[in-house]
C-alpha cells in the first residue's frame, strides 16, 4: 500500500495508492476528527464571545433608580397643576 523513502519511519511518506489521501494521517479519518475538533472549537468561541458580550455590558443599576424617577414625575405633577391653578 505505501513505500517509504528511508528506513526511518518519521520521514515522509510516499503512497502507492493515492485515491482519498493527502497524508499518512488522512487514512486513520483524521479528517473526521479534526473537523469536529474545528466545531468544537468555533463553540468554544461562540459561548466565549457570548459570556464577554454579557461582561461588557454592566448589570449595575441604573443612573436613577425607579422610586427617585416617580418622585420626580409626582412633583412635575404638582408642579403643572399649581400653576394651571394660579393662571
Amino acid at each position: 500500500m505505501e513505500r517509504r523513502k528511508t528506513e526511518d519511519r518519521r520521514q515522509v511518506h510516499v503512497f502507492v495508492a493515492d485515491d482519498r489521501r493527502d497524508g499518512p494521517y488522512e487514512r486513520r479519518n483524521d479528517d473526521a476528527r479534526r473537523w469536529e475538533r474545528e466545531q468544537e472549537r468555533a463553540k468554544i468561541a461562540r459561548i466565549r464571545a457570548f459570556k464577554e458580550k454579557n461582561k461588557a455590558s454592566p448589570s449595575t443599576s441604573p443612573m436613577i433608580p425607579k422610586k427617585q424617577l416617580v418622585y420626580i414625575g409626582l412633583a412635575l405633577l404638582v408642579i403643572a397643576v399649581v400653576i394651571i391653578l394660579l393662571q
